[in-house]
Formats: structure tokens, C-alpha cells, sequence
């Protein structure tokens, strides 16, 4: 995922040169497979267990003048006239950049980024850009601040490729009230975007995934205009017949087949277990899916928290650090956000972003609205007393023996997200009923919510600490007594 990354403890900086690159598994879901019908745009984000991933706001900001200028290399890029507000979840002391996800005031969310690889071929036709092309260090905060719709989000990262070029291979998501967009590169200067049908799924671990591309079909296809050119004039795919992205850009290799596809395999059978597909299948895993019953918000979650969870394969059931399938839930994962909208209430409330810090399965996903004016400090903060620390040092512990630590965790959790989404309901209703005659107490109703969740899961988090310290101070004890009875 990353490439360089800031470590902030305390008043401790430390660069890091990323050794777990390819990371981060990517789930987008249209309005029709989904129980509520909303659209969903999730991902973990998976990095390094130390950096210290934080919740930000960043304001409106008129009549902007020059470029925006990366601290992190040397990309610049044109600012817009008026940068609208918008929330991003960096893990680094520099805010604006790492955005990861969030939402703009339109309403607009955006996942950033998939690492995704392209083939050699390809890249030695049109190679990357290093630093000076676009990546995931500043694409975030080039994009959401600008865009007014998801299909504006995808042009607007595909005329970066175009001009500026691309550091990294990537994919991007991108979401709105209308549908889902996801743009994959394909090299240094090209790319293509496909809009997710209201009716399928769309999964993916670290590999470029888009297949048929259509440019006459601008409602569902954007990309290069030369995509299927210059493919076709370099031998990237045959003269004739149709055109595949992913077998003119996309890397496909062995490792693929432990690395990326059991994540889409395990997505696509937990969604739709009717499917008769094995991890072996690789690049014929379909690229949309439908599921074979409506997916809910807990069936998202779920997802992200698979780790091949009881089978042969699971790392953790059989104490097995170097399993060969690499799984969704990983103890790496900086955040998993899951960006969901929905369509028929107002972009306050309807644009949430439910995020949990750290490993997805000793993770608790809190709703975080689009009309939250504020984050407690704790979720701001990079130290050892803001809220990723003490979610991260719970997972820490529990990690030293999965199997004995991980369910009362589980347990716990499970009952705050349950007891959250009643809480939900009941202040959306109140907030339905007032945002209109009333904004203002909507507002303060609202935050006063979120301020009360964000809250409730800290105190969690450090209750379950204390207790699972105590359960292992006596444990220690028991092992070393050297008592005299």
C-alpha cells in the first residue's frame, strides 16, 4: 500500500521504507444487492501496525490560487478555485496527504488506494513516474475536495494519470448518491474506469480486476483514449477480437494464486456460496457478482473480518504465522472503512463511514456522518493516548493468543455495535424531524451522537485492556509463583 510512511509516537518521527507492499482488499456493492438499499464502497487499509491512522476535517476553502505541493515527493498539481470540505483518515503528521477515505460536503466518498501490479510489458511501453506522478500519498487530497459526483471523482484521477502520470499501480473507489465508480491504472499515463452495476458486487486483493471496456458506453466505461490502441499497437492483446484490460496491463503470476485470489475467492463465496469456483480459477473468478441473498451491513463486516475463519487455512485457529493463503484480516491493517450511502436521506446522515482501527476481527466499526462538525481529540491525535493506540494495544495483547483472548473481544464488541445501530435509528428519526424546520438542534443532536460513540468505544477498548492485562498478570504469576505452600 504504502511506499514511504510516518510513524508518529509520541514526539517520535520515524520514515519507514515499506517492506509489506501490495496490501488491501477492496469490496464495492450497488443499490440492488444490498438489504437497505444503499450503495457501499468498503476497504482495508493495510499497512504497518505502528502508524498511528487519525480522523480529520479538513475546512471549505475559496478562491484558491497555485498548486497543490506534496510534502511526501515531488507531485504537484493544480488547485481548484474552491476546495470544499471534506473528512480523510491519514496515518501520518502530515494531514494533507494519505487521505485513505472519507466524504466530501457533496456527499462524495472516496477509497484510495488497491495496489494493484501491471505487467512487464506494459510498463516498459509506458513505466511509472516516480516522484512526480500521482499515488496514494496525494491523490486524496487532489481529488475528493474538487469532485461533486463519483463519475467526476474517476475523470478527475484519470486526467491526473494522463498529465501528470502515475507513480505506483493502483485502483481507486469512488461513491455518490447516484452509484459507484472504481478506476484502475494501467501503467504510467493510462487507465480505465467502470461504474459498479446497481445489481452485482465487485471484489478485489491487490489485483487489477476490471476485464471488458466499452468506450461507446460513456454511462458505464471511462478510460484513455487510447486504451485499446495503444494496447493493440504494441501487442499488448491481439489485433482483432475484443479487448481485455486485464490481459493487455494487468500482472497475473503465480504468487497470485496464495496472495490475491483465496481474498476474492473467500468474498465471493461467503456472498454468494452457490458458486462453484476454487481459488485455482485465478483471473477467471467472476469480475461482478450477484449475491444470492441481500447484503447487509453486518454481512460487510463480516467480510473484512474473515480470516479463513475456522478452516484449514486459518492462521490464527492453528497458530500458523506463514499459512501460504493470505487472508482479508490481517494484524497490519491500519483501518477498514466501509463508505456507505444512502440515497434517500439527506447527505448528513446518509453519507456514514463506519470505521475500525487496526485488525478488522479485534476491530469496532464506529458510524462516522458526513455531518459530524467534530472529532473528539482522542480520534485526531497521533500518541500513545489517542484512540488508535488504545484500540491497537487490545489487539496487541489479544494476538499473543488468539484463540483464548479474541472472543470476549469479539463478544463485547458485537454487543456495541448492536446496542450503536439501535442508537442510530432512534437519532435519525429525531434528526428526520427536525433538520428542516430545525437545523441547528439537528446539528447539535448529531454531534452530540457522535461525540457520545466515538466516546463509548475508547472507554470500551480500555475496560477490556485492563481486563485482559489482569487475566494475563495471572497467568504469569501462576507459571512463576515460587511460593512456599
Amino acid at each position: 500500500m504504502k511506499k514511504y510512511l510516518l510513524l508518529s509516537l509520541l514526539t517520535t518521527s520515524l520514515l519507514l521504507t515499506d517492506t509489506t507492499a501490495s496490501a488491501c482488499t477492496t469490496l464495492l456493492v450497488g443499490k440492488e444487492q444490498t438489504t437497505d438499499g444503499s450503495y457501499i464502497a468498503a476497504r482495508t487499509v493495510d499497512g504497518h501496525a505502528q502508524n498511528m491512522t487519525r480522523l480529520a476535517l479538513h475546512p471549505r476553502l475559496e478562491k484558491q490560487r497555485g498548486n497543490y505541493i506534496s510534502t511526501q515527493d515531488k507531485f504537484t498539481y493544480p488547485l481548484p478555485m474552491t476546495g470544499m470540505a471534506y473528512s480523510s483518515t491519514p496515518d501520518t503528521d502530515d494531514i494533507d496527504s494519505w487521505g485513505d477515505s472519507g466524504f466530501n460536503e457533496a456527499g462524495v466518498g472516496m477509497s484510495s488506494t488497491e495496489t494493484i501490479c501491471h505487467n512487464e510489458q506494459a510498463l516498459a511501453l509506458d513505466p511509472y513516474i516516480p516522484d512526480t506522478g500521482t499515488s496514494e500519498a496525494t491523490m486524496f487530497e487532489n481529488i475528493l475536495p474538487a469532485v461533486t459526483s463519483a463519475k467526476a471523482g474517476a475523470a478527475r484521477l484519470g486526467q491526473i494519470i494522463e498529465e501528470k502520470g502515475a507513480s505506483e499501480g493502483f485502483g481507486a473507489a469512488f461513491i455518490d448518491r447516484t452509484g459507484i465508480w472504481y478506476l484502475e491504472s494501467a501503467g504510467g499515463h493510462r487507465w480505465m474506469a467502470a461504474r459498479i452495476p446497481d445489481n452485482m458486487y465487485f471484489a478485489t486483493g491487490n489485483q487489477g480486476r476490471l476485464r471488458t471496456y466499452d468506450p461507446a458506453d460513456t454511462a458505464n466505461y471511462m478510460g484513455s483514449k487510447d486504451l485499446i490502441g495503444f494496447a493493440r499497437q504494441h501487442g499488448l492483446c491481439p489485433k482483432d477480437g475484443p479487448f481485455d484490460f486485464h490481459k493487455a496491463y494487468i500482472l497475473d503470476e503465480a504468487k497470485d494464486h496464495t496472495y490475491s485470489y483465496p481474498r476474492v475467492w473467500a468474498i465471493q463465496h461467503t456472498l454468494t456460496p452457490s458458486i462453484t469456483t476454487t481459488v485455482e480459477n485465478g483471473a477467471e473468478h467472476p469480475v461482478f457478482l450477484s449475491a444470492d441473498k441481500k447484503i447487509s451491513l453486518a454481512d460487510i463486516k463480516a467480510v473484512f473480518r474473515n480470516h479463513y475463519t475456522c478452516t484449514s487455512h486459518d492462521p490464527y485457529l492453528h497458530k500458523n504465522p506463514k499459512e501460504p493463503y493470505r487472508p482479508i484480516d490481517i494484524f497490519r491493517c491500519e483501518q477498514s472503512h466501509i463508505l456507505q450511502i444512502r440515497p434517500e436521506l439527506p447527505a448528513a446522515i446518509g453519507s456514514t463511514m463506519y470505521i475500525a482501527f487496526g485488525m478488522p476481527s479485534l476491530g469496532l466499526y464506529l458510524p462516522i456522518y458526513q455531518g459530524a462538525n467534530s472529532y473528539i481529540p482522542a480520534y485526531w491525535e497521533g500518541s500513545y493516548t489517542s484512540a488508535i493506540w488504545k484500540y491497537r494495544r487490545l489487539q496487541t495483547l489479544a494476538m499473543t493468543d488468539y484463540n483464548t483472548y479474541a472472543p470476549a473481544i469479539q463478544k463485547a464488541y458485537a454487543g456495541f455495535e448492536a446496542a450503536t445501530a439501535i442508537k442510530q435509528d432512534a437519532m435519525e428519526k429525531k434528526y428526520l424531524a427536525l433538520y428542516k424546520t430545525q437545523p441547528k438542534e439537528a446539528k447539535k443532536l448529531l454531534q452530540a451522537f457522535e461525540d457520545d460513540v466515538m466516546q463509548g468505544g475508547i472507554d470500551l477498548a480500555d475496560k477490556l485492556f485492563n481486563e485482559l492485562l489482569t487475566k494475563m498478570m495471572q497467568s504469569v504469576e501462576t507459571k512463576y509463583m515460587f511460593h512456599r505452600a
